[in-house]
């Protein structure tokens, strides 16, 4: 019994002696096999669509010689690529690139443009929007003049171009704010254009320069008024008589003949006040024989200070007599001997404000808003021989 079991204990370890031989030689059989170099991975091209693929068919030959052929390439070390030698070229102008342009930005400008001109309102013409009148006047106007004068032109509109010239003489000066010397007896025409290329017509001013040899026959203030026979004094201005103020209105017949009585004088008759107005030319207006809208005071919402309108003066230089406030008188009216005479028209007057215009229904002991007055006075017999030559 125990000789069987030595004899199965050996006959165990030699097959277990073969199995681990075995074993050993899987090993290097398969490392062996891991150390061949592998052969390259040919990719396989697809055929365009309608075109059936076709198989190359390698002879067994072909196929060991490429084998061969690899696996000689792959054993053999790389040659170094020898650098090209390059040829001498010509030096050659760099070329102009232009400047790029930002079109994009350009287009987007254009359409914001586009789109903006849909919301912005076009702004309105200004020369469409101007309705007013263009006025130039000259300062001191025309008329009777005690010494030579400097005349300076004004505009109702910035801008203006003036052109001014002597009846005497034919060609225009455009005037520069410089003063025109008048020194003897002329005519002075003058024409203006604005800004928007509104023009006003021709004008002319008659200066007539009366150098005067003596003192005055009127008191400081006043005007000598002589026309044929008839020579009297008066108040450059409304009452107060200064001028740049506001002339005093509301007030009664009887409060501004008491008002000229204080201060040595009286109120001046119908017919006096026209011959200052109308002049030695029986003129319309003070100023002359047509209606000038903005000579005077007639189109105004209120009362105006005293000589602020320099076109208003009359030929013997009384200031305001149209326009302005309504001017009592000393005469009573044909129409009905209760009321006296007021004459001039007043701020709102328009045309209705010459030197023949005069109204009678204010009743005197009432005082009136619109109405006014200036004072005259007479001259001595002495004073009347001296000033009449």
């Amino acid at each position: 019994m125990q000789k069987r079991l030595n004899r199965d204990n050996k006959k165990g370890r030699k097959w277990g002696i073969l199995l681990l031989f075995l074993i050993i030689l899987l090993f290097l059989i398969f490392w062996f096999l891991r150390s061949q170099p592998q052969p390259p991975v040919v990719e396989e091209k697809i055929a365009p669509e309608g075109f059936a693929a076709q198989e190359k068919i390698v002879p067994p030959d072909t196929a060991d010689t490429v084998k061969d052929t690899v696996s000689q390439k792959m054993m053999e070390p790389e040659k170094k690529a020898e650098p090209e030698k390059k040829k001498p070229s010509k030096i050659q102008p760099s070329p102009q690139v232009a400047e790029p342009t930002d079109t994009v930005a350009e287009e987007t400008k254009e359409d914001s443009l586009k789109d903006s001109s849909i919301l912005v309102i076009k702004a309105p013409d200004p020369c469409e929007m101007d309705t007013a009148e263009l006025w130039v006047y000259p300062d001191p106007s025309g008329g009777l003049h005690r010494r030579a004068v400097s005349v300076k032109f004004f505009s109702n509109k910035k801008g203006s171009v003036i052109r001014w010239r002597f009846r005497s003489e034919t060609d225009w000066t455009i005037y520069r704010g410089d003063p025109v010397k008048i020194a003897k007896t002329d005519a002075l025409i003058y024409e203006a254009e604005d800004t928007c290329g509104k023009k006003m017509e021709k004008r002319e001013e008659f200066y007539e320069i009366e150098q005067a040899k003596m003192s005055s026959v009127c008191p400081q203030g006043m005007e000598h008024i002589k026309v044929g026979s008839s020579q009297f004094c008066i108040d450059q201005y409304e009452w107060p008589n200064r001028k740049g103020a506001v002339p005093l209105s509301y007030i009664s017949f009887y409060q501004a003949s008491d008002s000229c009585f204080s201060a040595g004088k009286r109120l001046c008759t119908s017919e006096e006040w026209y011959l200052a107005c109308t002049g030695p030319h029986s003129w319309a207006y003070p100023y002359g024989q047509a209606y000038e809208r903005y000579a005077c005071a007639t189109h105004d919402t209120a009362i105006s200070a005293s000589g602020s309108r320099p076109e208003c003066r009359g030929y013997f230089g009384v200031y305001d007599m149209s326009g302005s406030l309504l001017e009592w008188t000393d005469t009573r009216a044909l129409e009905n001997k209760n009321f006296y005479y007021v004459q001039g028209g007043f701020h709102m007057s328009g045309q209705k404000s010459g030197c023949s215009d005069r109204r009678y229904s204010y009743y005197p002991q009432n005082r009136h808003n619109p109405v006014g007055f200036r004072c005259c006075s007479d001259i001595g017999q002495e004073q009347k021989a001296s000033g009449g030559k």
